[in-house]
């Protein structure tokens, strides 16, 4: 059986997570400045990305404006990437609102779907190994009516 070089793995996980945090920071400061009616090519010239780039970016933005809003992976990946403390993580995951996923169900009929919940970031981080026995525990004792009522309906 192979074995896996955690500290390798570590690596890994850190350099995705500055990556996709980076990707995300870029992404809010692209759409800051457009606000403020800075041009597109200015916007290139200050960060280096190619104009039909950012004209991307902006129109899928205005499709789907919560891809800015924060997220518990964008929590859990700015710790992984060292931005942020453990302490600071389970802050702000222990205060978080979590929504739960659920198959959508018309007139009666459950959907062949699933629409997932914010809680599902924190199973995948745990599954990923982002997140240890004890933050899980912590957070789903916090959480444990809202868990308990999900499975009800489940």
């Amino acid at each position: 059986m192979d074995t896996i070089d955690r500290k390798a793995v570590a690596a890994l996980d850190a350099a995705a997570a500055r990556r996709r945090v980076a990707d995300l920071d870029v992404l809010r400061a692209v759409v800051e400045a457009n606000a403020a009616n800075i041009t597109q090519r200015v916007i290139h010239e200050h960060i280096g990305i190619s104009q039909p780039t950012i004209h991307r970016m902006l129109r899928t933005v205005l499709e789907n404006p919560a891809l800015l809003d924060r997220t518990p992976t964008e929590v859990i990946d700015r710790r992984t990437a060292g931005q942020i403390s453990d302490t600071e993580m389970m802050q702000v995951l222990l205060g978080w609102h979590f929504t739960f996923g659920r198959v959508p169900v018309s007139g009666g009929v459950s959907a062949d779907a699933y629409e997932p919940g914010s809680w599902d970031e924190i199973e995948c981080a745990y599954y990923r190994g982002l997140l240890t026995d004890d933050e899980i525990g912590r957070l789903m004792e916090r959480n444990k009516d809202a868990l308990q009522q999900a499975a009800r309906s489940a």
